[in-house]
Formats: structure tokens, C-alpha cells, sequence
């Protein structure tokens, strides 16, 4: 090749670059372009509409698809209870876990469990329900009950509660002594010792008698309880209620069980006017008590009359 060919070549290359200057601010408007790019400004608007959309989402359920989703709730509700339900059956809360008898004085606990035939480990809401029933067989095997109550505690346990007649007295049959209850009723087996604060009944038997002088006994005061030693029934066929006390401070009272307890209720103020121990008698109509020294009569002329007035 000449020189003059190579010359021409050369030229023609030099032509077909651009020039330094013009290639560098090619570059920075590259980089400016990169900063304020078009898939970015892209990007934020898909992010809007997407957001529109998805808030359209939101509350474009069907009123047919709301009742379905309520249908789906109730069904899966009933189905987690019944799960529940069926689990607490099988598990050991189901089951009666322990007895608890209270209020027992003289009666005998075990004997009350297996009166009322309440079961540990069988059904628990089954022998609940027929907490009626089973109230109802404790009082009938035992005399000394006067109430039962069946009631549920610590989710599995029963509890008894008893409330036991008080035992008033004592009668004695045939030299053995018996226990007489608040009910009127005289149980049948003998006590081993008797409360020596208690008064023993004299020539009473179950009845009517009995009945009425435990009414007016009732109405007493705790106080005067204490001091009777002794009571005996005077009944006879005309009079029934005829009655006599004996008491600690040395006096006899004599008088109905249909009139004592309201002529009782005076008897600290009618001994306070005594001059000496003896017997007062309150049988003399429904307010009338007179007494009498133990060493005379009752027509003695020492003998002072008291009118009771309430």
C-alpha cells in the first residue's frame, strides 16, 4: 500500500468515532436518565392501581357469599362445642370426684353417703339431678335429720349439707336410757352416757302428749333450759297435758304444755317474790300461778297467790 492509501484509511476511522467531549455527556445523560427512570415512575403507579384494587377486593363480596361465610361460622361454632362438649364427657370432670358431708354432730357420715347412694367416679350431672331424691332417702334412713341439701363444689365434687334435730331430753325404758329429738321421736337405740345437761323426760311416750309439751319446750329460753333437772308427764284421761318440773334451784313448777310457755317466761320474777323453795302452779287458767312451800298444802293458808300479767 502507498502512503497516501493509508493516509485516506486513517481519516476515514478518525471519522467514524465521535468525539471525546460528545461521549462524555452521553454518559451523564445515562446517569441523569437512571435517577427519573421510567419503570420506576411505572412501579409507582402499578402500586397505586394495585391498592385500588385490593380496597375494591375488600368490599365486593356478594350477598350470597356474606350468607354463606355466616352458614361457615355457625357450623364450625357448633362444631367446636360439640368437640368440647365431647371431651369434657370423657374426661375425669365428668365424674363425681370426692364427697363432702358437713353439719353432722351425732349422726354417722358414712351411713349418710350410702343412704343417699351418691356414687365417686359414676355419672356427676346424672346423681346430681336427682339431688331431690336422694335428700329425700338420707332423712328416711335417719331419724336424727331434719334436713339434707345436695349441692355442687370444685366442679366435680358433691357436698351434703346436714341439719340434725337437737336432742332435747332423755326418756328412760325399762332402765335403759333413750334419746328424745326436738321431732318428738324417740330413738330406738339406748345412748351409752347421757348429757347431764340435758333434762330426762319422765313417763312420756310418742304421741300427742309429747308433741305438745316439745311446742311450748321450744318457746323457752336458753337460760331456763339449763336449770330443768327433770320432767314427768301427769297426763291422765281428762288431762293429757298435765306436767311437772323439776328444777335445779330446788322448786317444782306444775302446769299444761298448752299454757306453760307463756307462764315460764315469769318464773325468774315469780321466784324472786318466793320466801323459801317450793312449788309454783301454773295450771290456774290462762294467766293464774300461785305457790306454795314444799312442807305444806295447797290450801294452807300460807300459800300466796300471783297473777301473771304479760
Amino acid at each position: 500500500m502507498t502512503d497516501n492509501e493509508n493516509k485516506e484509511i486513517n481519516e476515514k476511522k478518525q471519522l467514524m468515532l465521535p468525539p471525546q467531549e460528545n461521549t462524555d455527556d452521553f454518559s451523564e445523560e445515562v446517569k441523569s436518565d437512571k435517577n427519573y427512570s421510567s419503570d420506576e415512575i411505572e412501579t409507582e403507579e402499578s402500586k397505586k392501581e394495585f391498592g385500588l384494587n385490593f380496597s375494591k377486593l375488600r368490599y365486593s363480596q356478594t350477598p350470597k357469599e356474606k350468607e354463606l361465610l355466616k352458614r361457615l361460622s355457625l357450623i364450625l361454632s357448633v362444631l367446636v362445642i360439640s368437640i368440647f362438649i365431647t371431651l369434657y364427657f370423657i374426661s375425669p370432670l365428668s365424674k363425681v370426684g370426692k364427697i363432702i358431708v358437713s353439719g353432722i354432730e351425732n349422726s354417722d357420715a358414712n351411713k349418710v353417703v350410702t343412704s343417699s347412694e351418691i356414687r365417686v367416679g359414676k355419672s356427676l350431672w346424672e346423681q346430681y339431678f336427682n339431688k331431690n331424691e336422694m335428700a329425700q332417702k338420707i332423712k328416711k334412713n335417719d331419724q336424727r335429720i331434719e334436713t339434707a341439701k345436695i349441692s355442687l363444689v370444685n366442679l366435680n365434687q358433691i357436698k351434703v349439707t346436714i341439719k340434725e334435730y337437737p336432742t332435747i331430753g332423755y326418756v328412760k325404758i325399762s332402765g335403759k336410757d333413750y334419746e328424745v329429738l326436738a321431732s318428738g321421736l324417740i330413738l330406738k337405740e339406748p345412748v351409752k352416757e347421757i348429757n347431764k345437761n340435758l333434762p330426762l323426760l319422765q313417763n312420756f311416750e310418742e304421741g300427742e302428749n309429747l308433741t305438745e309439751f316439745l311446742d311450748a319446750y321450744n318457746k323457752f329460753d336458753a337460760g331456763l333450759k339449763a336449770n330443768i333437772e327433770s320432767i314427768e308427764s301427769l297426763a291422765t284421761k281428762t288431762n293429757p297435758f298435765r306436767i311437772k318440773f323439776k328444777m335445779k334451784d330446788g322448786n317444782e313448777v306444775i302446769g299444761l304444755s298448752t299454757t306453760i310457755a307463756d307462764k315460764m317466761a315469769f318464773y325468774d320474777k315469780i321466784t324472786a317474790e318466793m320466801k323459801e323453795k317450793g312449788v309454783i302452779d301454773m295450771e290456774a287458767g290462762l294467766s293464774g300461778v300461785f305457790s306454795y312451800p314444799h312442807q305444806t298444802s295447797e290450801s294452807t293458808e300460807e300459800s300466796s297467790s300471783i297473777e301473771v300479767v304479760e
